[in-house]
């Protein structure tokens, strides 16, 4: 049995390392097809970025090591 998985349909990139991470973890053999980035989606994702980042929907790093410190 082969598992091919379209990457590009799944648009939460959490949830694609999640699925990676856990079929890694599983030793479960799959083939990935994912498309290159066009130049308008790189655009878009910069964008999108800067938006949260001015929204406020960030974390710095002295603050990333005390929440990993907790974990």
């Amino acid at each position: 049995m082969e598992l091919i998985i379209d990457f590009d349909k799944i648009k939460d990139q959490s949830k694609k390392e999640w699925l990676l991470h856990t079929l890694k973890l599983m030793k479960i053999d799959f083939q990935a097809t994912e498309k290159p980035q066009t130049i308008e989606e790189y655009n878009q994702d910069l964008e999108t970025g800067d938006a949260e980042i001015d929204r406020g929907n960030f974390i710095t790093a002295e603050d990333l090591k005390i929440q990993a410190r907790k974990w």
